[in-house]
Formats: C-alpha cells, sequence, structure tokens
C-alpha cells in the first residue's frame, strides 16, 4: 500500500530570489525616475521663481506708472527733529531711483475698494542687491521718510537695473522729437512735469513703459 505525502503550495528559492530581482529593478527604475524629476525641479525651480518676481515687479511698476499724475502742492517735509520745510512732491528720477505721486488701489477689512493718492518710491538696494517700493499715503503724510517699505525684487546686479526718462524736445512749431536720458532734469522736476514715457531694466529684460499726463493740485501746462 502506498502512502500519498501531501506538498503544501509555496515559492521555491528559484522563484523568490526571481521575484526579488524583478521587484529591485523596478524599484530602481521608479527611483531613479522620481531623481530626476526631483533634480529637474530643484534647477528649473529658482528660474521660474526669479521670472515670476520680475514679472510682479514689471506689472506693478507699470501700474503705477500709468496711474501717475503731477501733484502741485508743496507738502511739509521733516528734515530734523523739531524742524520742517515745504516739498514739492513732482516726480523725480535718477539711474537708479525713481519717486512720484500715483493712484493706487485700496482695499481691506472694513473698507471698500478704492483709488487713493499716494507717493511711490522704487529704489536699488545695493548691498542687499534688490529693488525695494516704498509707498507713501495720506496717513504717512506722502512723506517718503515715513513711507512703507517692501522689497519687490531679489538677486539682481546694480549694473542690471536702472530707469531711463523720455523727454519730449520741440524740433520745431510742430514737430516734435524725444530723446531718452538717465535723469530726471530739476528744471522739468519744478514745473511739474513728468516724463512721456519710463525704460525699465531688470536683469535681462527691460520694458518701455508709456505715462499718461495728468495733473492734481493746478492747472495744466502748455
Amino acid at each position: 500500500m502506498t502512502k500519498k505525502i501531501n506538498k503544501k503550495d509555496g515559492f521555491t528559492f528559484i522563484e523568490l530570489i526571481i521575484a526579488v530581482t524583478i521587484f529591485s529593478i523596478i524599484a530602481v527604475s521608479v527611483y531613479s525616475v522620481f531623481r530626476a524629476g526631483v533634480r529637474l525641479w530643484s534647477g528649473t525651480n529658482p528660474v521660474i521663481q526669479a521670472n515670476q518676481s520680475t514679472r510682479y515687479f514689471f506689472n506693478t511698476i507699470s501700474m503705477d506708472l500709468k496711474n501717475s499724475v503731477s501733484y502741485n502742492a508743496a507738502l511739509p517735509v521733516i528734515k530734523t527733529f523739531g524742524s520742517s520745510e515745504e516739498e514739492n512732491v513732482n516726480f523725480e528720477g535718477d539711474e537708479q531711483k525713481i519717486s512720484f505721486m500715483t493712484l493706487i488701489n485700496v482695499s481691506g477689512s472694513g473698507v471698500s475698494p478704492h483709488a487713493e493718492l499716494a507717493r511711490v518710491i522704487y529704489s536699488f538696494d545695493k548691498p542687499k542687491k534688490a529693488v525695494k517700493r516704498a509707498v507713501a499715503t495720506k496717513a504717512e503724510g506722502l512723506n517718503e521718510s515715513f513711507a512703507k517699505v517692501t522689497e519687490i525684487l531679489n538677486d539682481i546686479d546694480s549694473e542690471d537695473f536702472g530707469f531711463e526718462y523720455c523727454y519730449k524736445v520741440a524740433s520745431s512749431p510742430t514737430e516734435y522729437t524725444y530723446e531718452w536720458k538717465e535723469r530726471w532734469s530739476d528744471e522739468d522736476r519744478d514745473k511739474g512735469k513728468i516724463p512721456r514715457g519710463v525704460k525699465v531694466r531688470a536683469g535681462a529684460y527691460s520694458k518701455t513703459i508709456f505715462v499718461p499726463t495728468g495733473k492734481l493740485g493746478g492747472k495744466d501746462d502748455d
């Protein structure tokens, strides 16, 4: 009489080795793809962030300049403790700093959205390699000394940032030409004029922003 031996179902050692090998190959492949994706993201993310910051900077300064106005009113400006003098707050600009009056959008808790007059200053901070935007509303007396400052653009070299200003020059009684200079003259500033346009250069990008002519607090000049 033959005795039957029951064999339990299971993997042989060879099958186990093959399964482990296949799993290892798949795991290594997945890890390689994941690692390549992380390295690609790490390499491109700073570039994407820089481009987004540059785009935001250009959008913000474009809106500020397009809403700019000439404001012929003298404001008390504190020079030293306990003393003050009046200063006209017309358009001012040099190679790496620009200051002008503009209308900004204001909103917040309990405040309906509205446009408010403010003094806006863009300046380059060489030690920090950053562009700063300062805003002084009526609450700050439209005074640059009390303006709220934020860094709007970072990691930019001094030689890669600057402004140029468009001058309207009469070439004949009926014709005009335009010139670009790195500084807005004291004479035009004191007359309450604003440039026809501003060229803004930031890194590898530049933009020409045309400025509408308008005036608050006085009559238009011819």
